[in-house]
């Protein structure tokens, strides 16, 4: 027992002193390749208590709907450059707060802006802007329906060689908004509505067995709760998964392009063949995407993300 805590004592004492010999050499090798002056030392001591305005940290800085006043963005500012902010976002948002006076981009609006510039530049504090009104967006009342971000939806009847009445395709209904219709004002319902584009007309055999997917408007991130991205319903199926004895979906072969054939009023100038057929029409609508939580003025149509060109007249605005 007296050896084996012997040799215990020493394994413990060699470990010791080899790390002890290991610090010397480290500390010999860092002072050896590190050789600051001591008027550098001293510079960085005082960038460390005093950085610079760059290396400051920075702040959100929201109007609320029209309550902005010089006296008050000259006082927010100092109170910033006192507390060491040096930069900051500036935003003007509407969250519930009765409205101020000063309308979002009015010639008021806009003069105490350029002096919240000026009184910013003479502060030292840095001035990022958003893209648009609100804080999640890039869109305002200048976004027209068919700029706005949009989806594809669609309408489907079914119908046989043996039907003598004309066929009509019903436009397609928008998807409800992500947030819901009461998140848009009486006269951005009107247009949200309104806007419509015809986008193909397809035609193939009726299945009297189908197969749809369950929660696929979740699966396919259209709706979801919010702060959902980590419980969101993954993954859509594999085309073949489940499809023993059932449908095996639609032979690409077997779809018709019907495009041409119907004109303005949904009414289709096609005879179909023998037996049953599912004829879909696809269109574009507005989806229902607003600025928020943007000040009153400020509210309008999120431009479409995937249209290069939608985004030059919301530059173009609020560039002048």
């Amino acid at each position: 027992m007296k050896a084996l805590n012997y040799s215990n004592n020493m394994a413990f004492l060699r470990n010791k002193y080899v790390y002890l010999i290991l610090c010397f050499f480290a500390t010999n090798v860092v002072k050896s390749q590190i050789s600051v002056p001591k008027e550098r030392v001293s510079e960085m001591k005082t960038n460390f208590l005093l950085p610079k305005d760059s290396y400051k940290p920075g702040v959100y800085w929201y109007f609320m709907d029209g309550n902005l006043s010089k006296e008050s963005i000259s006082k927010d500012l100092e109170s910033m450059k006192k507390a060491g902010i040096g930069n900051l976002v500036f935003l003007e948002v509407n969250v519930g707060i009765p409205r101020g006076k000063v309308d979002f981009l009015s010639k008021q609006w806009i003069s105490l802006f350029a002096h919240a510039e000026r009184e910013a530049r003479r502060l030292g504090i840095e001035i990022t802007l958003g893209i648009g009104p609100g804080w999640t967006g890039s869109g305002g009342r200048w976004v027209k329906a068919e700029e706005s971000m949009q989806h594809l939806v669609s309408s489907q009847v079914v119908v046989s060689s043996t039907d003598k009445g004309r066929i009509i395709l019903p436009v397609p209904m928008p998807k409800k908004p992500f947030f819901g219709e009461d998140n848009l004002p009486a006269d951005f319902k009107k247009e949200w509505m309104a806007y419509y584009k015809d986008v193909a007309v397809l035609a193939f055999p009726f299945e009297e067995q189908t197969i749809k997917i369950a929660d696929i408007d979740e699966k396919a991130l259209y709706y979801r709760a919010p702060y959902s991205s980590g419980t969101v319903i993954p993954y859509l199926p594999s085309p073949v998964a489940g499809q023993v004895g059932k449908s095996k979906g639609i032979e690409k072969s077997t779809i018709l392009d019907l495009t041409s054939k119907m004109s303005s009023d949904g009414s289709l100038n096609w005879t179909p063949p023998s037996g049953k057929w599912t004829v879909m029409r696809f269109g574009a609508r507005n989806n229902g995407a607003i600025t928020r939580p943007a000040p009153v003025p400020g509210l309008g149509f999120e431009s479409d993300k995937f249209d290069t060109l939608a985004l030059k007249p919301s530059f173009g605005y609020l560039c002048g």
